[in-house]
């Protein structure tokens, strides 16, 4: 091959890079920066445009564009189950619907923050598209506020729906008719509806399916049915955390243990082994369990039993809002020996923390990783960190709950200064015969001075049950007290709280949460506006008598 030969193969060789890296669009060197957003120019069909029959949309914009998750971003109402491909061209984006539009409805398609410029990224203001296969445009509009039941804020990207009158708990089943998502404001607004009865739902849609079908999701709805003939900017919804009865979605097994994971957390259960039609259960079925996470239950093989003998149980579990479910389980272990450095030694944790300060009259609460056989209460002492030995710890009492894995220790001494905890090896033995480590924590003794004191004053319609609770900056309870119009909460620590008042309605002396599948509302929270976002500042010795509702 000649040197010119060469050459020529080396050019068309590089020609396609050469050709690509002309073909990408950038930004010119030097200059001003591009801040202006996308304008849109042109559309198919035109905005508000009446009687469309065709099956494209396209909006055209002034610049190079792209879409940013389109598929979770684009808003077509009302719901339609046409699907659609996207084609991206340089300027524009084109929908292709496979099937016609309904007929005589208005559309409105709503592409939020998805398109945006190639260069700088600026975000084309609301590319939004009208148009009407009829010969007229529905005009209609509701909108709102939507915001959490216990905190109060707003809600963001929340799914506000319209569904059918006579639809029954309709989120958990189809999607909505009309829709539109909640902004950083916690504020929804749905344009160009058809005059009709609607009843409306907020939900959350964390896999964007557009059905409230995951655990734990917060929902919300409206008591009554809106009549819409005329525009609602104040149809506000209250979302709170919805429920779903659990089931078993897994099973895990040892030769000592087996766990059944729920597809929901729950509060609380009861685990019964069922008798055979033909015999009773014998003492060695004595089953025992815990709730090892809100989803999770751990059962430990009874003594006695072979692994590969089969025990039935009845589960009954409630959840937070007092929902019942009956399980029906089969309960076998594996016929596999564990290795012993394969299990899991017994193990503490202790509330407060280590080094926490504490009142001298204080309730400890210890969470063993399982179930605790034996306690000796020979092994556990009190003292003072300048010495060793034991003092008197009067009116000790000592409580298990939830299957012997939370221990409550409530502990009223004189020490002023410090306080010593002291568990022995031994104090703990568990179901699987072994022991917690020795542990040894520390505390300061608050005095009466390092506290400080909230109270007020509660005027409420005279018949109607309240509850007002004291709860931390992140809205966890800390106190609560019943029907009580002068309340008072003594010896505070210093720090940041909040205290609202729980409109009793069932009179249960506790807030109810809501439960959308008897569609009842949340017990109604009102907070006091504190000093600060509602925030109230307690300093030591300080007596905040003031805090009324």
């Amino acid at each position: 091959m000649t040197f010119r030969s060469l050459l020529v193969f080396l050019f068309l060789f590089s020609l396609p890079v050469l050709l690509q890296n002309c073909a990408q669009v950038a930004s010119p060197p030097g200059g001003k920066k591009d801040t202006l957003a996308p304008k849109l120019v042109e559309s198919i069909p035109k905005n508000r445009q009446l009687n469309y029959q065709g099956k494209t949309i396209e909006l055209v914009f002034d610049e190079y564009v792209s879409a940013e998750n389109l598929q979770q971003k684009l808003l077509i109402t009302p719901q339609d189950t046409n699907p659609y491909t996207v084609r991206l061209l340089p300027q524009s984006i084109r929908l292709i619907f496979n099937d016609n539009f309904k007929p005589n409805t208005t559309y409105t398609i709503s592409f939020a923050d998805a398109i945006r410029d190639v260069t700088e990224r600026n975000i084309a203001e609301n590319p939004k598209l009208v148009f009407s296969t009829g010969s007229t445009i529905d005009s209609l509009r509701i909108g709102g506020k939507i915001l959490d039941a216990d905190t109060k804020l707003p809600i963001f990207s929340m799914v506000v729906g319209l569904f059918g009158p006579n639809d029954t708990l309709p989120v958990q089943r189809k999607r909505p008719q009309y829709f539109a998502r909640t902004d950083t404001n916690g504020i929804y607004l749905i344009e160009n509806i058809k005059a009709g009865l609607y009843k409306p739902y907020a939900f959350e849609d964390k896999d964007l399916n557009l059905v409230n079908n995951q655990p734990g999701e917060r929902v919300g709805y409206r008591d009554t049915i809106v009549n819409l003939t005329r525009n609602y900017d104040d149809v506000d919804i209250i979302g709170f955390r919805g429920t779903i009865k659990p089931r078993i979605t897994r099973r895990e097994r040892t030769d000592e243990t087996m766990g059944f994971e729920l597809s929901s957390g729950i509060a609380t259960y009861t685990l019964k082994p069922q008798p055979p039609t033909s015999a009773s259960v014998t003492p060695a079925d004595t089953v025992v369990s815990f709730l090892e996470r809100p989803n999770l239950i751990r059962v430990y093989k009874p003594a006695g039993r072979a692994a590969g003998d089969t025990i039935a149980v009845a589960i009954t579990t409630v959840d937070s809002t007092g929902n019942i479910t009956e399980l029906k389980e089969r309960i076998y272990f594996s016929p596999l020996k564990s290795r012993t450095r394969d299990k899991t030694a017994l193990t503490l944790d202790i509330d407060p923390k280590p080094n926490e300060q504490i009142d001298n009259n204080q309730v400890f609460t210890l969470t063993f990783n399982k179930p605790v056989k034996t306690l000796d209460q020979a092994r556990f002492r009190v003292f003072r960190s300048d010495s060793t030995k034991a003092l008197p710890a009067t009116a000790t009492s000592f409580s298990f709950s939830n299957g012997n894995t939370r221990l409550t220790i409530t502990a009223r001494t004189n020490l002023s200064d410090t306080l010593n905890l002291l568990f022995q090896r031994g104090a703990f033995i568990s179901i699987q015969n072994d022991t917690a480590a020795r542990a040894r924590v520390q505390y300061r003794v608050l005095n009466p001075d390092d506290y400080g004191l909230i109270a007020g004053t509660v005027n409420r319609p005279s018949g109607e049950k309240f509850v007002v609770e004291l709860t931390d900056e992140s809205y966890k309870v800390i106190r609560s007290v019943a029907n009580r119009p002068n309340y008072s909460f003594p010896r505070l620590k210093p720090g940041r709280y909040r205290v609202r008042l729980i409109v009793d309605r069932n009179g249960n002396g506790r807030r109810d949460t809501g439960n959308i599948q008897k569609l009842i509302q949340p017990e109604d929270i009102i907070y006091h506006p504190g000093v600060q976002k509602g925030v109230i500042l307690l300093k030591a010795n300080f007596e905040l008598t003031d805090i009324d509702f």
